[in-house]
Formats: structure tokens, sequence, C-alpha cells
């Protein structure tokens, strides 16, 4: 049986699994390599550190599967989305990748918005002027770093490298492309407009493939490295959270919800629709005619840690069951998980979390559910405005560690009023690479292929009524205090 590697380059490790045809992972690892921290503002990885510990992941997730090592055919990458490093003429990196949560580039953004409009740059782009974007970063680095800009040939994201390191190939894909604040949401490729007026070289940016294409087998030392066949392909893949949904079973009905450290819902488009009040950004996804929106909430399950942490719990299981004691909407006591700010649809990078609603008869549990609660609450936020551009999601589809919580899921689809889907395994970026990987081989014809084919079984809980409908009543009183709430960080 023919085997695939799929590997998640994340933003603090990396993961590797290798699978069978049917989607059935069989060995995995996963390596972690840290964040360089110059700064209260300037984050920045060794590209070396993500090479070095891929080669060690994959080798060791195929030791974990006791794989016949002839038989793997494909490989493909999902990576965090718009961390880059620059390279020379010899294509050697010139110092550290930045990464995306560095915020360095502040005055660029103000530069950026000095030449658009923020309307006509999300019109075009999908994206507001923020620092973390890749053209802001640029823009900072011709200005503070010049001998490095002029040495630069070519800027590689994180996928983008590792298929560079495994054959040779410069390209990226089109979700990783539309990160960048550079790429042309309705034309598909890097925008002439925006690199003309930014000054930004087109030979600099690599070509942009849709995920899935083969670009390259294996150089030969890397087989070596490896003990696999100089034959295996390297095939395009994507940004993380598009490789996730891909992996979890996002299609035209169906929404996808990740429950991991933040919390990304991603909801598909048939159009380069834009929201007109900029609160959602647009990507386009991973197949061609098909655009996805995507909301964030910054702090989702990393709540949950924080809050175990403070009240000194040994682990999730018992939080869990003491807020299965609670009652639906907590006994009115309110969590705003913005403890790094609201991302989407708000936008108040101010803004702090809070409870509300505390007295003397408030337990551990109303914490918990109430945290479980809160993020839900946000998801709802970000999906009522993705309805307006995309349609109904007859379905949600919940992946990442909060979705290994039966009341989380429970809480989840009834505040949502939809059936709430999951799978057994709740990490599904590496399935999406491997099922690009099957593609890109030409194991699977398509991706609609590679999803009949290896995507698991799902197990859906409809919606409880009562609890859906008293949901209705504690979201509206939640949001008004948090319109209340954000109105003081503007």
């Amino acid at each position: 049986m023919a085997l695939l590697i799929g590997i998640d380059l994340g933003t603090t490790g990396c993961k590797a699994a290798v699978y069978n045809e049917r989607g059935i992972a069989l060995g995995e690892s996963y390596l972690e390599y840290g964040l360089i921290t110059l700064s209260a503002t300037m984050v920045e990885q060794d590209p070396h550190a993500w090479w070095n510990l891929t080669l060690q992941a994959v080798n060791a997730a195929l030791d974990a599967a006791a794989a016949d090592r002839s038989t793997v055919q494909g490989i493909a990458v999902s990576s965090q989305g718009i961390s880059f490093l620059l390279l020379d003429e010899e294509d050697r990196p010139l110092g550290n990748a930045i990464n995306w949560l560095d915020g360095r580039a502040t005055a660029e953004c103000d530069d950026i918005l000095a030449h658009y409009r923020a309307e006509t740059l999300f019109a075009l782009t999908g994206k507001r002027a923020a620092p973390f974007y890749v053209l802001p970063k640029l823009l900072w680095l011709r200005r503070h770093a010049p001998e490095k800009w002029r040495a630069a040939r070519r800027l590689l994201m994180g996928h983008d490298y590792l298929v560079y390191r495994m054959c040779g190939a410069h390209v990226t894909d089109h979700s990783l492309a539309g990160g960048t604040l550079l790429y042309d949401l309705a034309g598909l490729d890097w925008s002439a407009e925006l690199l003309d007026v930014f000054d930004i070289p087109r030979r600099l940016l690599p070509e942009v493939r849709w995920a899935g294409t083969p670009v390259g087998t294996l150089k030969q030392a890397v087989a070596d490295a490896l003990g696999l066949r100089r034959e295996v392909v390297v095939a395009v893949g994507g940004q993380d959270q598009k490789c996730a949904a891909l992996g979890a079973g996002i299609d035209d009905r169906t929404a996808t919800v990740s429950l991991g450290t933040a919390s990304a819902i991603e909801h598909l488009m048939a159009s380069p629709a834009t929201d007109p009040a900029m609160r959602i950004p647009a990507f386009t996804f991973l197949q061609p005619a098909r655009w996805v929106l995507e909301g964030v909430v910054g702090t989702a399950a990393v709540s949950m840690r924080w809050l175990r942490d403070v009240l000194g719990a040994d682990g999730y299981a018992g939080l869990d069951a003491a807020a299965a004691m609670v009652p639906v909407g907590s006994d009115g006591v309110r969590f705003y998980p913005h403890l790094s700010g609201a991302g989407s649809p708000h936008w108040h990078a101010d803004a702090r979390g809070s409870f509300h609603g505390l007295n003397l008869a408030t337990s551990r549990g109303h914490l918990v559910r109430g945290v479980m609660e809160g993020v839900a609450f946000q998801v709802r936020e970000n999906l009522e405005v993705t309805q307006m551009l995309a349609g109904r999601a007859e379905r949600v589809i919940a992946f990442g560690g909060g979705a290994k919580s039966e009341l989380w899921r429970a809480v989840l689809g009834d505040v949502l009023n939809r059936p709430l889907a999951w799978a057994e395994a709740v990490e599904t970026a590496g399935l999406g690479a491997a099922m690009l990987a099957g593609v890109g081989c030409g194991l699977f014809s398509s991706v609609d292929e590679a999803r009949h084919r290896m995507l698991p079984p799902l197990t859906v809980r409809p919606p409880d009524p009562a609890s859906a409908a008293a949901y209705d009543a504690a979201y509206d009183a939640y949001r008004r205090l948090e319109n209340t709430l954000l109105a003081i960080h503007t």
C-alpha cells in the first residue's frame, strides 16, 4: 500500500506523520523549536532549525510507523503562514526568518495607508494593513537593514523553504501568498500594482502554484538522509489553517473551527468577495475557484490553559467535570477571551480579557464553563459575519486540542445551533498535507478524490433545542456588554 508524508511546520514545532492511502496515521513525531524574541515586537526563527528538525521528525515518524520506506510516494508541507526569510544569490539564508508574530513594522503600515485607503487595500488583498504581514516587514527591512535588502535575491516562507530544501523548487501556494499583503485576491497572483507602488522586485517572490501540484522529486542527499527513494514526489502544500480545514472535511456547506491555541473559523466562498466593513480577512483556498473567509479568535484553547494554570489544576478532565455541574449560561458568568487583544470581527488590539458577573457563589466550574462559552460566542460572532458573504454553514466541524472535550463540543454546537461534527483524530493539518501529497504523486486524480479516499469518519452531535434557545438569550446579553467593553478601547 502506498504511503504519504504530511509535514506540519508550526509556529513552535514541527510535526510529521505517515499516512496510508485511506488517511490512517501510521506513525507521528513532533519536535519543538523556539522563537527568538529579540524585543517585545521582534520575533524571529532559525530556518536551519526548521529544516533540521523536519528531517528528524520525518525520520522519527517513519520509524514509529515501522514503514516500508520504499512505498512512500509523496510528501507535502502544511506551514505556519507568512513567516519568511530572505536568501542571497546562492540561496543561502540572510539571517533568521521573521516570524508572523513579529510586530516591528508599525510605522510601515502607516506608510502603506498613506498610499492606499484601507478599504481599497482590503478590496484588493482581502487584508488590513497590519505589521504581521510580509509587505510592511519588507519595507522595514529596506529601511532598517539596507545591506540585507541589497543582498536579497529571493523571499521564501516556511513552506517554500522546506520545499526548496527537499527538491530545489522556488514555489509557494495561493493560500500562503494570500497572506502576504502582496497578492491580488481576484487576479490569483502577485499584485503588479502593489509591487510597483512599493518598489518590490517581482524576482524576489516565488512562483505561485496550486496546492497539490508536483514540483519535483527529492534531492539525492535528502532521499539518503530519510531512507526514501529519489523518486518521491514533492507537492505544493499550503498554509496550516487551510490544510487543517481540508483535513477536517470543509466543504461548501460546512465550516470548520479549530480549537487550538487560537481558533480559526474557515468558511468557503465560490467568488473572491470581501467584507465591506473589513471584519473578516479573505484568502484564496487550496483549490481553484474557491476562496475562504478566515475569522480568528486569538486566544481560544490557550485561555483554558491559562485558567488551568491560574487555578492550579492538574489537568483538564477535572475542569470539565466541574463545568458540567454548571447550567447553560454559567449563571451569568461571562468571559471575554481577549487576552492578547480582540481579533476578528472587532480588531481592537488594546482590548483585554475579562470575567463579568462574578459573585460569592461563583465556583471554578462557573469559570471553566464561562471560558468555553466565551470562546464559543466569539466563534458565533465570526460565523455570523462570514455567512453574510458565503451563505449559511449547515454544520460545523471542530478540531484541535479543545475539541477533545465532550462538554466544549456540546457548548460550541449549542451556541452555534448547528450540528457539530468531529473526528477521532483532532490534529488535521498533517492529514491535509498528505492529501495534497497524494494528488501531487498521482495517487489521487484531484483534491476531491483525496477527500473521498482519506477523510476519516465523523461523529455528529445535533444541537440541543433547549440549550440552543438559552444560549440565544445569553448571547444577546454577552454582545451588549462586549460592545460596552470594546468601546473603552476605541
